[in-house]
């Protein structure tokens, strides 16, 4: 296992000791709430159930509410303030895409030097399993579609590069990466940013919203943010 496939693994553990806030897959047992360091969860009221359905992810309960901001930045005049609760609808999630043209997906040019074929087929399969996961519910809410908005949540880039400037926007801490990812409509695709952006860092994304859904190589995203601005979220 080589340079590419061992870095993504170590993010992922890496994320696994730092994921503190998280809404990540909690598991029940009874009528108790067991998240993954086995620590015991209060549903405060802002869960959702997610339906079991054929190659959908383990989710059995979804949190949509960021952590409460100690700072909160004035709000650009003409801007709609979003949670993620109003991404949602109810429906089915279909988008047909070709692995070959995902966003994100790295060609062989781009893997380190010794980089074997066999190497390259593991990373896209570790790649595709976790991607596999997601599950497809929720559908788009079109009438949002050229709205400008401004939504707060972690960054988790979508290429490989050192220097990437490509993210998603997810509402959990290492969706994607760390955890399988969300469904298609609690993801938001931010192909480039003016600001500081950190990555896995929690930011405020103002834009333009675009009910446009896209494959990446990490998951099936239902919006796009352009002409965005990122900053800190406190």
């Amino acid at each position: 296992m080589k340079p590419v496939v061992m870095r993504a693994l170590a993010v992922m553990v890496l994320l696994g000791a730092v994921v503190l806030v998280v809404w990540s897959p909690w598991t029940s047992d009874g009528q108790r709430l067991i998240g993954s360091s086995g620590e015991e969860i209060i549903d405060d009221g802002s869960f959702r159930p997610i339906a079991d359905s054929y190659n959908a992810a383990p989710h059995e309960l979804v949190r949509y509410q960021m952590p409460p901001a100690q700072q909160i930045p004035p709000l650009p005049e003409g801007t709609a303030e979003l949670d993620w609760e109003a991404l949602w609808q109810d429906g089915d999630f279909t988008l047909a895409v070709e692995d070959g043209t995902r966003v994100g997906r790295p060609d062989f040019s781009e893997f380190p030097a010794g980089t074997t074929a066999e190497d390259v087929m593991m990373f896209f399969l570790d790649i595709g399993d976790m991607r596999s996961l997601q599950p497809m519910v929720g559908a788009v809410r079109d009438e949002l579609d050229g709205k400008r908005v401004r939504l707060a949540g972690y960054t988790t880039p979508v290429g490989f590069s050192e220097n990437e400037t490509r993210f998603l926007l997810v509402p959990e801490l290492g969706a994607c990466i760390h955890v399988p990812p969300p469904p298609p409509n609690q993801i938001v695709y931010v192909g480039d940013a003016a600001g500081d952006v950190d990555m896995f860092a929690p930011v405020w994304v103002t834009g333009t919203l675009k009910a446009a859904p896209l494959g990446t190589i990490l998951a099936d995203v239902g919006y796009q943010l352009v002409d965005a601005v990122a900053e800190p979220y406190q």
